[in-house]
């Protein structure tokens, strides 16, 4: 396989868990997020969607704040202090949690935002995570750097040494 058909392969979409107890909110999440490329992991509570954290490596959580048994800054705390670096976005219908968001999580949104904010916010946060390719390539960049540097002015050193 050569460099040129490696290239091609498309990326792995990322895995986003979305937690919610309502079964139609679920449903949105899923078909939305799938449609702008995302694979959906759904959860009905917090307790289930910690035993689907681990099992499913997942990219990003997206979880509901009011529901039974666990609230989403309870979940939100859980995920963190197993994997900081993975982003959790809330989304609530209480404008207080959405405008002071909880320190366990990455953003907060508020119900009925459009479903564009959350696919923006989610792109965001992952891309925040990802060194940039820039990044990647500064050393590089460096090396060169130095090289084209040294070919301009070493011919200029070498006429004064000699002449």
């Amino acid at each position: 396989m050569g460099a040129s058909s490696l290239a091609a392969l498309p990326a792995k979409p990322a895995k986003v868990l979305c937690v919610d107890d309502d079964p139609a909110i679920r449903d949105l999440y899923k078909r939305f997020l799938a449609h702008h490329g995302y694979e959906v992991v759904l959860a009905e509570d917090g307790h289930h969607s910690l035993s689907l954290f681990h099992a499913k490596k997942i990219d990003a959580v997206v979880s509901d704040y009011e529901m039974p048994g666990m609230t989403g800054e309870e979940l939100a705390g859980n995920i963190k202090r197993r994997s900081p670096k993975v982003p959790v976005i809330l989304v609530s219908g209480c404008y207080s949690v959405v405008k002071e968001a909880p320190g366990s999580v990455d953003a907060a949104l508020s119900k009925g935002a459009p479903i564009k904010e959350l696919v923006d916010r989610i792109r965001l946060l992952l891309a925040a995570r990802e060194p940039s390719a820039f990044s990647r390539f500064v050393p590089l960049g460096s090396v060169l750097a130095s090289l084209v540097l040294a070919a301009f002015l070493l011919p200029k050193l070498w006429s004064r040494l000699i002449g």
